[in-house]
């Protein structure tokens, strides 16, 4: 057996209690400081189950493609629906616009001719009530109505 001197083993000894003395084995600082894990919360409030919207699909009477989302659409004046954009675009086609004008959607199923006024600020020059507001209400409610 060999024999380990009174320096070797001093030596091990210092490395022994080093090793107790220094933070080892801790991932977080949580952990150095003490604080306990936090524990997982069930809560007792019944969970609902997300709605989700049926809608119908119906044709564009402007571009005659199927409607993906009834809510970007509009309601037309002849009773069917069209896309935002198909909207916009006949919107353009039938106004005439001076330099600096463009036409935008101002809400409630309105458009509105935007120009800038002396100081460069944008103001409404003249109102397009496109869908009316009866048509617009309907809508919003029918597109509510179809959550479950």
């Amino acid at each position: 057996m060999k024999r380990t001197g009174r320096k070797q083993r001093g030596q091990e000894r210092g490395k022994q209690r080093r090793r107790k003395e220094a933070i080892s084995g801790f991932s977080t600082l949580n952990q150095v400081a003490g604080v306990s894990r936090p524990k997982p919360h069930h809560s007792s409030l019944p969970v609902e189950e997300p709605k989700s919207i049926v809608e119908p699909h119906p044709v564009c009477q402007y571009c005659g493609t199927e409607i993906d989302t009834i809510a970007s659409s509009l309601s037309t004046p002849e009773g069917g629906y069209a896309h935002f954009d198909c909207v916009l675009s006949y919107l353009r086609e039938g106004e005439h616009l001076g330099e600096g004008e463009m036409i935008s959607y101002i809400g409630a199923g309105a458009f509105g001719v935007i120009g800038k006024d002396e100081e460069g600020r944008p103001v409404i020059i003249r109102r397009i009530q496109y869908e009316s507001i009866e048509r617009y209400k309907g809508m919003k409610e029918y597109v509510s109505g179809l959550k479950r």
